[in-house]
């Protein structure tokens, strides 16, 4: 008998310890991956941030009121690196010196390096000057780089002409003008030249662009060139042109030209001349010249830099210093900088590293939640209740994602990195739903002076009749394939107030009652288009009783039948930003006369841009009814320009999902109608992949009439 009952005792125990196993797995397995307290940061590592190419200073001082625990600066304690590369330093006195490079990405104004106590760093290395002897140079060239970015034309964008920014428009019968200082200018010809995009092309005029460059009033040469490009023009102006002190350039197209449009952009514009070598602000820069270089103007004797490799420069020794000049050789193939005690830079800011462990494999999640501080308490009661329905969420604070996979990069490089390790070294099972809570915009370093607050960046992505726009579904593609990896959706908000409202709203989306009715909206300024909404309509199989067809009708028709109830709405046919339709199906203006009874509709949107939440000045058409207290919480919409051809096979597949008793969430239903495109090798359904977005919680449930 004891025998028996030990073995009961036994079986016992070992049916309490899978329960309380089983048990702990649940709780760890809708548990949020653990998030740092608020204001925890790393005492080892600080970002160095900068803006502009050239020689850095921070002070021990300066690094310790930042919050670096350090007590000395020494190359075996301290270590400096830029995008998980080694940066070479130099150690003066109380001070560390660095060579800083203007940021490259077009996602942020500044570069971070990342400075780490408790490791050894590199010293800058040595190395000799050009030799001595050398022919003496009386004159030196140099260049002035003018360039502003107040423009913008996506058209333009392309793999090598940078960001589609531009300084000033060009048109027929008018001018540019543009004055700028030059220290000091030897009588010797100079050298210009002009970054420009044709915005405009007339097939039937060869070199449809042209103006006259004038320089202080002098004609120096015309510039030509053909179509819907960029070019790059050079021009030679005479010796005496250029003047000490003021000087004008003027881009004359006043005169009538080849053609009667005529739209030119002017991106930078540089001017190469020489003059007599000397200090300005304690810094000097010399680059493809050879021979002997004297340079006076210093406050005390300067450090001489090689830095034709930026990334890795060079202390240079073996040269002269003595009566405030410093004299060396010069090498053509060299980039060479010389800068005086007082020429050194300070960081445009010093931030401590933040501290947090979304690199653990232990984590787990379903639906993550990449927002910003100031957003995240307000999707908590969100966070709670998909956790009660089963899901388990990590809300993820985006400067997070910087700092720990992007080295202190802003940019949606860190969010792709981040989706892509947690789809792929996470616990299991791995991510289905990435929830982007904050805003976007093309003006990311706030060129237009507009940028938004809270800001989780979309990439900007080519299409082909808009030239770039922007792409959530990019930052879920983690094996390049052009397919998202998981459900994405977004509230392009920056207000917590609104935040906690679309919370409100969602959640009770799910609850309300549903009307039967499907609504089908269609432009009628096309048979193409109505021709499209009946071919879905037909496939999607639903019963005629419960579909309303309003082709070309009047706002007020669709107005009355969205406020009668749907529980989906689609339209189809033209679209920009702020409409429906080119005879206003819908507009912005109608969006705060929508009074729906019970449960607002999903919203499809089979049109062009009425998606596109990255504008900085104009609110799209489909942010408007997100922000609206009566309208939709789940919006399908397009950020670019696409056709009808390739729209319809997407709208035919998500229709089918949303009528799935199988598929229960919005984001599920997404994902199911584009991973049906053949994005590999159609560009057309690749474009509408990339470029129709959910504005809406991928977690929501989709509230169906017989769910009721």
């Amino acid at each position: 008998m004891k025998v028996r009952k030990r073995a009961y005792l036994l079986a016992g125990l070992f049916v309490l310890l899978l329960i309380v196993a089983s048990l702990a797995f649940m709780l760890a397995r809708h548990q949020p991956s653990r998030v740092p307290a608020e204001g925890q940061l790393r005492p080892d590592t600080l970002k160095l941030l900068v803006s502009q190419d050239g020689f850095y200073r921070a002070s021990l001082g300066s690094l310790q009121r930042a919050g670096l625990s350090l007590e000395r600066l020494a190359s075996d304690n301290v270590s400096l690196s830029q995008g998980g590369r080694p940066v070479p330093y130099l150690l003066d006195s109380d001070g560390l010196i660095f060579y800083g490079q203007a940021p490259d990405s077009r996602y942020t104004t500044l570069r971070p390096y990342l400075l780490q106590t408790g490791q050894a760093g590199f010293l800058m290395a040595e190395a000799t000057a050009g030799p001595a002897g050398a022919a003496p140079l009386a004159t030196v060239p140099q260049t002035l780089h003018l360039e502003e970015n107040q423009e913008y034309d996506g058209r333009a964008r392309d793999d090598t002409a940078g960001e589609p920014w531009y300084w000033h428009t060009l048109q027929v019968q008018s001018q540019v003008t543009i004055e700028f200082t030059l220290p000091a200018v030897a009588s010797a010809p100079a050298r210009l030249q002009l970054k420009l995009w044709g915005a405009t092309h007339n097939d039937s005029v060869e070199n449809d662009h042209d103006f006259d460059l004038v320089i202080n009033g002098q004609i120096v040469g015309t510039v030509r060139w053909d179509g819907e490009s960029h070019h790059l023009a050079e021009v030679e102006a005479p010796a005496g042109v250029l003047q000490a002190g003021e000087n004008t350039i003027v881009l004359d197209n006043a005169a009538e030209g080849a053609t009667l449009v005529d739209i030119m952009r002017l991106d930078w514009l540089e001017v190469m001349y020489q003059t007599p070598p000397a200090a300005s602000d304690d810094r000097f820069f010399l680059a493809g010249v050879e021979g002997q270089v004297t340079v006076g103007g210093f406050s005390d004797r300067p450090w001489l830099f090689d830095v034709t490799r930026p990334e890795a420069p060079l202390a240079l020794t073996g040269w002269e210093y003595g009566d405030g000049q410093a004299t060396f050789a010069a090498r053509p193939e060299s980039s060479l900088a010389l800068v005086g005690p007082d020429g050194t830079l300070e960081p445009d800011s010093l931030q401590p590293l933040r501290q947090s462990h979304w690199q653990d494999s232990h984590n787990q999640a379903d639906l993550l939640i990449v927002t910003t501080d100031a957003l995240a308490p307000a999707l908590e009661p969100l966070a709670q209740a998909r956790r009660e329905q089963g899901l388990a969420v990590a809300v993820i604070p985006v400067a997070e994602l910087y700092d720990e996979f992007g080295s202190g990069q802003e940019g949606p490089e860190a969010i792709n990195a981040f989706v892509q390790h947690a789809l792929t070294r996470w616990a299991e099972p791995r991510p289905a739903y990435l929830f982007l809570v904050g805003d976007a915009t093309y003006d990311y370093r706030h060129y237009l002076g507009t940028g938004p607050a809270n800001v989780v960046p979309a990439p900007m992505v080519p299409v082909s009749f808009s030239g770039e726009t922007v792409s959530d579904a990019r930052l879920a593609d983690v094996d390049g394939d052009w397919r998202p990896d998981l459900a994405v959706g977004r509230w392009p908000v920056g207000d917590p107030r609104l935040v906690a409202d679309l919370v409100r709203r969602t959640l009770a989306y799910e609850q309300e009652q549903t009307a039967g009715q499907v609504i089908f909206a269609a432009d009628g300024t096309s048979p193409e288009f109505t021709q499209v909404s009946d071919s879905l309509i037909q496939a999607s199989a639903l019963p005629a009783g419960q579909v309303t067809r309003l082709y070309g009708a009047p706002a007020a028709e669709l107005a009355q039948a969205w406020q009668q109830g749907a529980w989906l709405l689609t339209y189809t046919g033209h679209g920009s930003l702020e409409r429906w339709g080119k005879d206003g199906v819908f507009s912005s203006e109608a969006v705060e006369e929508l009074d729906t009874t019970g449960s607002p509709p999903i919203v499809l949107q089979l049109t062009c841009l009425t998606g596109y939440f990255a504008h900085p000045e104009i609110t799209s058409l489909s942010e408007l009814m997100l922000a609206y207290e009566e309208g939709p919480v789940i919006i399908i919409a397009a950020t670019s320009l696409t056709l009808s051809a390739h729209q319809e096979p997407f709208g035919a597949n998500l229709l089918g999902a949303l009528q799935d008793p199988a598929v229960s969430r919005i984001g599920d239903a997404l994902q199911q109608a584009k991973l049906a495109l053949d994005v590999a090798s159609n560009d057309g359904l690749r474009e509408i992949s990339d470029t129709f977005g959910l504005l809406g919680d991928p977690s929501a449930l989709i509230a169906r009439p017989e769910t009721k």
